[in-house]
C-alpha cells in the first residue's frame, strides 16, 4: 500500500497524495498545453510511468508501481476536475504543482533529487510524445513554457549522490542536457 513507502512514510496523507497525482498532472498540464490531451501522449506517458516501476533508481520503483496503477484513469478522473479551459486548466495545475515544494523539501535529498529529474523528465516526454518527425523537434510553443516545471523549485544534486543511471545526459543540475 502507498502509506508505507520507503522514504515516503514520514509525509502526512495529503503530502504523499499530492506526490502521488503529481505525474499525471504534469502530464495534463504539458500535454495538454495546446488545448489537448492526444492519444499518443497519453499512451506515452503511460508508458513511461509504467517503465518506472523497474528502471533506476530503484528508490523510485514502489512509488511508481502506485503510480502506474490506473494512470489512465487517473488522467481522465483528474481531468474531469479541472477547468476545460486551457489557460484557466494549466493555471490551476500550476498552482497544485507549485504545492510539491515544500513537500519535495521534506525528503531525503537523494529521493527529492530523483523526484524532481523523474518529473522535468516526465514533462519532457509527454512534450514530445506526438507531433514532429520520429519526436524531434516536437515541442510546441505552448509546452515549452511548462516542460521544464518552473513552478516546482529546482532541487540539487547532493554533494554525495552517486549517479544510478551513470553514463546518462544529466547535468550537474539534474536536468537533461539538449
Amino acid at each position: 500500500m502507498w502509506t508505507n513507502l520507503e522514504g515516503f512514510s514520514h509525509l502526512s496523507t495529503a503530502e504523499l497524495d499530492a506526490l502521488l497525482i503529481a505525474p499525471v498532472r504534469i502530464t495534463i498540464l504539458v500535454g495538454s498545453a495546446d488545448g489537448e490531451l492526444d492519444r499518443e501522449e497519453r499512451r506515452w506517458t503511460s508508458r513511461l510511468v509504467d517503465a518506472r516501476t523497474y528502471a533506476k533508481p530503484k528508490e523510485l520503483n514502489d512509488y511508481y508501481r502506485v503510480v502506474a496503477t490506473g494512470f489512465l484513469e487517473k488522467v481522465d478522473a483528474e481531468m474531469k476536475h479541472l477547468p476545460e479551459d486551457t489557460s484557466l486548466r494549466n493555471a490551476r495545475l500550476n498552482e497544485l504543482l507549485q504545492g510539491l515544494n515544500p513537500i519535495l523539501s521534506k525528503l531525503d535529498s537523494t529521493i527529492a533529487f530523483d523526484l524532481y529529474r523523474s518529473f522535468v523528465g516526465l514533462a519532457k516526454e509527454a512534450a514530445v510524445a506526438s507531433g514532429g518527425f520520429l519526436r524531434i523537434g516536437a515541442i510546441s510553443p505552448e509546452e515549452s513554457q511548462w516542460v521544464t516545471l518552473p513552478m516546482i523549485t529546482p532541487v540539487e544534486r547532493p554533494e554525495d549522490y552517486v549517479n544510478p543511471n551513470e553514463g546518462d545526459a544529466w547535468d550537474e543540475k539534474g536536468r537533461e542536457d539538449d
